[in-house]
């Protein structure tokens, strides 16, 4: 069943985007497969495709859905609005990015289908690889079977692989969604400072949220130890004051050196 077109705003870097998003999916919920994005959506499968030829995302599914929803859900996932022109024109110059940006135009922060669940992989993600991040997400959703709040407050998250704190962390952010102190509904501001009383969610936590999230165009994890060995500088310290000429456009300097070979 089609339920409707999503136009975007190129360049857009269709099959990087989804190669990126493959190692940070949900398993058993969303997966990345013969060039388009799946997702169960209760008992139905909802598959986003790119029309490259009209420039838009393209979305159907197995049998009725929220059409409002899903199509909302998928524009903000895949960030149709990107302007690479902006982005371009702001942060060519500098050099660490001059070449990632001609590599790849259109490179963008990806969001999420479900906030939740990606609050949850980045607190799993926290100090381990991309890839055991995603091994700790396979055994979260097996012993939850789905990531819900309900279910993840509920669940025993002992012996999963790791730190006792960060599987505390897990259950006190999801009895925080379900007690109402967290609402993704809110404006970013709002949700930023109600995660600022809950263990696990430090400055870089926020921030990477901020920029996947919140979208916020600024947004700069400058202790990530990846962005700090891309720009090839030693510190923090030093990152931030390169990163000087990149405000107000830091977040997506940021996507840019993660993802994108010089």
């Amino acid at each position: 069943m089609h339920i409707g077109d999503i136009q975007v705003r190129t360049p857009f870097p269709w099959q990087v985007l989804l190669d990126y998003y493959s190692h940070r999916l949900t398993p058993g919920f969303e997966s990345v497969e013969g060039g388009r994005y799946q997702r169960l959506n209760g008992k139905r499968t909802i598959i986003v495709e790119y029309d490259t030829n009209q420039s838009r995302l393209v979305v159907s599914a197995n049998g009725r859905v929220d059409a409002d929803e899903t199509l909302a859900a998928a524009a903000r996932l895949f960030d149709v609005e990107h302007d690479h022109e902006l982005i371009h024109e702001r942060l060519h110059r500098s050099k660490p990015l001059k070449q990632r940006l001609a590599n790849l135009p259109g490179m963008r922060p990806l969001g999420a289908w479900s906030p939740f669940e990606l609050c949850i992989r980045t607190i799993l993600g926290q100090q381990v690889t991309v890839a055991a991040a995603g091994t700790l997400m396979r055994r979260l959703v097996e012993r939850c079977g789905s990531i819900t709040p309900e279910c993840v407050v509920a669940a025993d998250v002992s012996n999963m692989g790791m730190p006792g704190k960060r599987a505390a962390a897990l259950q006190s952010f999801a009895q925080a969604i379900v007690d109402g102190r967290v609402d993704f509904s809110q404006p970013w501001a709002q949700v930023d400072t109600a995660l600022q009383t809950l263990p696990g969610f430090g400055p870089w936590t926020r921030a990477y949220l901020a920029i996947r999230l919140g979208r916020d165009r600024d947004a700069f994890p400058a202790s990530d130890i990846g962005l700090i060995r891309a720009a090839k500088v030693e510190t923090p310290a030093e990152l931030l004051k390169l990163a000087e000429a990149w405000r107000p456009l830091r977040a997506y300097a940021a996507i840019y050196l993660w993802a994108v070979p010089p």
